[in-house]
């Protein structure tokens, strides 16, 4: 498991500390920590790497991998095992207070990244002083890492707070690097903090920027996943993420284009579940919060649906022709 060692940066950043710091959350990920945290240790390049795992009271082993590469790291790695369950978010936030980096990244534990992530974004961060954030892509993979797509087919881009509200989320969470500044905001979520909820916060402090090309391995729905586990309490997080943006942030239009987004979503999960109960329950909720009306809103919500159903449509006929098709979880 050993990385060798003249992969890694130790000289002194010139603010004084590691140049990133590197939080990776785990809980029971026996399967998938080690590559994990392998593919951030084999970054190379030339910034000074500070890496934290958080392990969130593991108890099939994961422990024991993560101890293991910590020991054979020991100026790089520091691993804390938190001796009750403090869930992911709580996890995330303790992991941010202990962060020196001047950039801060973050890492699911069961995903992984490509040699080059690091330098890539602390580079376009060096060189673009109005971005607070920048991504990258993901390619999707399944639990035992065979890969199935990408993550999203938004390219080279960047976004103001406007453009996260009326597209909704569309940035892989594992991609992520902050400027240190942006860490009191995640503190400030007392609630389940939700990848869409944390790029919204960035957005309302500059620009996000996404690198096209796809440094992070995605896994796709495996064990533990509250998009399995907890769909129902992943939406009513989403929308609190929503009316988490203050309105005279946004115009009405974009604000309303949100709200239909997020209609859309739900009215695909219905399809998907075959409970179109949850259409009921949200369609007024969303109408009461909408500075467009129930008629604005309907057409535009139709309209998101007809455009991700087109995009359903156009991949399985892709795949009838034997076309080469790449699935695509988020589309522009």
């Amino acid at each position: 498991m050993a990385i060798p060692e003249d992969n890694l940066r130790r000289d002194l950043s010139p603010h004084g500390g590691p140049d990133v710091t590197v939080c990776i959350t785990t809980c029971n990920q026996r399967d998938y920590v080690a590559q994990c945290l392998l593919s951030v240790l084999d970054q190379g390049g030339r910034r000074l790497l500070e890496v934290i795992v958080g392990d969130d009271c593991s108890d099939d082993g994961t422990s024991e991998i993560v101890a293991l590469i910590a020991k054979q790291h020991p100026h790089l790695v520091t691993h804390i095992r938190h001796g009750s369950r403090l869930g992911p978010s709580k996890n995330t936030q303790f992991l941010m207070r202990l962060a020196k980096g001047r950039y801060v990244a973050r890492l699911d534990g069961d995903d992984y990244w490509f040699p080059g992530k690091i330098d890539a974004q602390a580079a376009y961060l060096d060189q673009h002083a109005d971005c607070v954030a920048v991504y990258t892509n993901a390619v999707t993979v399944t639990e035992a890492g065979q890969r199935i797509g990408l993550f999203n087919d938004v390219g080279d881009a960047t976004f103001d707070l406007a453009a996260m509200v009326r597209r909704g989320n569309f940035l892989n969470n594992s991609s992520v690097m902050i400027r240190s500044e942006l860490v009191g905001s995640w503190l400030e979520i007392a609630d389940d903090l939700i990848d869409y909820r944390a790029h919204l916060l960035h957005a309302r402090r500059g620009v996000l920027a996404q690198i096209s090309k796809p440094f992070v391995a995605y896994r796709v729905n495996t064990i533990g996943s509250m998009v399995l586990s907890r769909n129902e309490t992943v939406r009513r997080l989403y929308w609190e993420a929503i009316l988490s943006v203050p309105r005279e942030a946004v115009g009405d239009w974009d604000y309303a284009w949100g709200l239909a987004n997020f209609l859309s979503r739900v009215a695909v999960r219905a399809i998907r579940t075959r409970d179109m109960g949850l259409v009921r329950e949200w369609w007024p909720r969303v109408v009461s919060e909408s500075p467009r009306g129930s008629l604005v809103v309907g057409v535009m919500a139709m309209w998101d649906l007809f455009r991700a159903l087109g995009f359903w449509g156009k991949h399985r006929l892709c795949k009838l022709l034997g076309g080469h098709c790449v699935p695509v979880l988020h589309h522009r």
